[in-house]
């Protein structure tokens, strides 16, 4: 229902009417619209964080980061209601806190391989935190794009490639600032 008319036509009631239960047997299991939702951001970001996971695992550890950013972007190509609601579309009115709270797996495992790949490659990508919110960052809008008809999940999927080469380069370079506030212009001149 979310996935075909949108996270604001998800009520109890139209759970229940689509599943041949009466509302108060779901208000049983779910208390509310918000309860529902935040239960499939968990489905959804462990099942992300499983393909994520298996998709590193077939490779060795310095492609880890684009084996996993493949896997992210082909999860927002096949799932793409649960993708937009774990991303926070309109109508999926769950805050932020809760969104990263529930994707905490998915985090924890990025980190994980963003550490891993450091530690192989002997890169310093300063504060993996940072690192990888960068990078969690730079996939959700390359998935978000792939959405879009005329550039398409398979352009993305490319794009995914360069724009991970590109951090993975930044990270490697011995120019790149180790943790700390960015330089700004004013201070590189």
């Amino acid at each position: 229902m979310g996935e075909a008319e949108g996270w604001r036509a998800v009520t109890i009631r139209r759970i229940a009417a689509e599943i041949d239960y009466s509302a108060p047997v779901i208000y049983q299991h779910f208390p509310s619209k918000d309860s529902v939702l935040r239960t499939l951001l968990e489905q959804g970001n462990g099942e992300l964080a499983e393909r994520m996971r298996h998709a590193a695992a077939g490779g060795p550890v310095a492609q880890g980061p684009y084996l996993a950013s493949a896997a992210y972007v082909e999860f927002a190509r096949t799932r793409p209601g649960l993708h937009q609601l774990m991303s926070g579309a309109p109508g999926a009115d769950v805050d932020a806190t809760a969104r990263r709270a529930a994707a905490a797996e998915v985090i924890a495992f990025t980190r994980e391989l963003i550490s891993a790949w450091a530690e192989e490659t002997s890169a310093d990508p300063g504060s993996v935190e940072d690192a990888c919110d960068l990078l969690w960052g730079t996939l959700l809008g390359l998935a978000s794009i792939g959405s879009i008809e005329d550039i398409g999940f398979d352009r993305a999927l490319r794009l995914t490639r360069q724009a991970v080469t590109a951090l993975l380069g930044y990270w490697s370079s011995p120019a790149a600032p180790s943790a700390g506030h960015p330089q700004t212009i004013e201070e590189k001149t």
